[in-house]
């Protein structure tokens, strides 16, 4: 009886265990229902943490590439060009998008070079060595765009479009070229550009008029409302196809660390028309930067100041009066990043400027741009103008109270 009882349990136990196993099995292959895709009641399901997207660009902008006679003696008694920009270059090719000022004319065979006597034409060299630096864009227009007439006007175009992949702003060829609006494709971003000057050296010829872009009316000398009507229609057809709009402007008052009143009108002015930066140029001294603006913000450099110059002393500063003959000697580069989320709403991150001190010996010679953090105690007292007062603590001193401190 007892083995029987036994047998018996076994077999209730067995029985037990295949149930439950059968049920785990069904439980697992049971399919899931359908969804019924025509219903109406539909759920949407939003994953909250996905990143937005976003554009970006690092920008390097430094002011005026002014080439002077000095250099020029130099190359001729056997210094190497090559070894002017070699301190700097790679700002230009860690970035996306370079912009600077081609303030001379880069001449052809039949132009004399001139690089004194505020008339300027440069030998087709300097082209090169300025292609060297990998710029993407540059101002072509200027006081300086008309030394040599339309001759050096057209030379200066046609040398970049030629010879590199650089694109020129500010001066054109004829109405087709002007109204070849400058947009690049930098990272997705469409930077589009316009130039102006608010006037030459050499007054231009009427029928050339159009080939030198001034925000000044030509007639009146003035940015009345006619100078602004024409830059409206400008602005707005180039901010038509772009992302970003950038206006470089050769304005303000020579030899001055501050911004004039026209500068702020223009800047202003500007701005209401949704420009996103100002590039400044022309005081040939360092002059602040600015964010302005209350609906649309725009970023205003009011002069980068030189980032070229080849004079150990100015004619137009006051005799014995040595501060812009040493302000003369540096200028600022400055980066940045552009940034466009998936909004389209733009900003502005890592704005950093630093010195570039343009360095030449007691001798006039061994010229090279050297960025202020690496310019030694001996590259400071061996310069030709240490003895007239051009010391790092006068540049770090003049830097740091013309350009505010958010952007050191």
């Amino acid at each position: 009886m007892a083995k029987r009882r036994v047998k018996s349990s076994v077999k209730i136990s067995f029985f037990i265990i295949i149930t439950l196993l059968v049920g785990v099995i069904a439980i697992i292959t049971i399919p899931e229902p359908k969804k019924n895709f025509n219903s109406d009641n539909k759920t949407t399901i939003t994953n909250t943490t996905e990143k937005k997207k976003i554009k970006s660009a690092k920008l390097t902008l430094v002011g005026d590439l002014l080439f002077e006679s000095p250099f020029y003696q130099s190359v001729k008694n056997g210094y190497d060009a090559n070894n002017y920009f070699k301190n700097v270059k790679d700002y230009f090719f860690n970035d996306d998008l370079s912009i600077g000022n081609m303030e001379v004319v880069v001449g052809d065979d039949t132009l004399p070079v001139s690089g004194d006597g505020y008339n300027f034409c440069a030998p087709r060299y300097i082209g090169d060595l300025v292609s060297s630096l990998d710029f993407q864009i540059l101002s072509t227009v200027n006081n300086h765009s008309y030394d040599r007439g339309l001759e050096g006007l057209v030379s200066t175009i046609n040398y970049f479009k030629d010879n590199t992949s650089i694109k020129t702003v500010g001066t054109y060829l004829n109405d087709d070229d002007k109204n070849n609006y400058r947009v690049l494709d930098i990272n997705g971003i469409k930077f589009g550009f316009l130039a102006y000057t608010y006037g030459t050296n050499m007054r231009v010829n009427s029928a050339e008029r159009n080939m030198v872009s001034v925000y000044r009316n030509p007639d009146t000398r003035k940015f009345d409302d006619i100078a602004k009507e024409n830059i409206k229609k400008e602005v707005l057809a180039v901010k038509n196809l772009s992302d970003i709009m950038i206006v470089m402007m050769h304005w303000g008052n020579e030899f001055t660390f501050e911004e004039s009143a026209e500068q702020q009108e223009v800047a202003t002015f500007l701005n209401e028309l949704g420009v996103d930066i100002v590039y400044g140029s022309h005081s040939h001294s360092i002059q602040p930067i600015k964010m302005i603006g209350d609906t649309h913000k725009t970023l205003v450099y009011y002069s980068l100041g030189n980032f070229v110059s080849n004079d150990d002393d100015i004619a137009r500063t006051p005799k014995g009066q040595e501060t812009f003959d040493n302000a003369y000697q540096f200028g600022l580069l400055s980066t940045f990043n552009v940034i466009i989320d998936e909004n389209k709403n733009i900003s502005f991150d890592d704005i950093k400027t630093e010195p570039i001190v343009n360095y030449f010996d007691t001798a006039m010679n061994n010229w090279s741009l050297i960025p202020f953090k690496d310019y030694t105690e001996d590259y400071e007292k061996s310069h030709f103008r240490y003895s007239l007062g051009l010391t790092k603590d006068f540049i770090n001193s003049t830097y740091t109270s013309v350009i505010d401190e958010q952007y050191r």
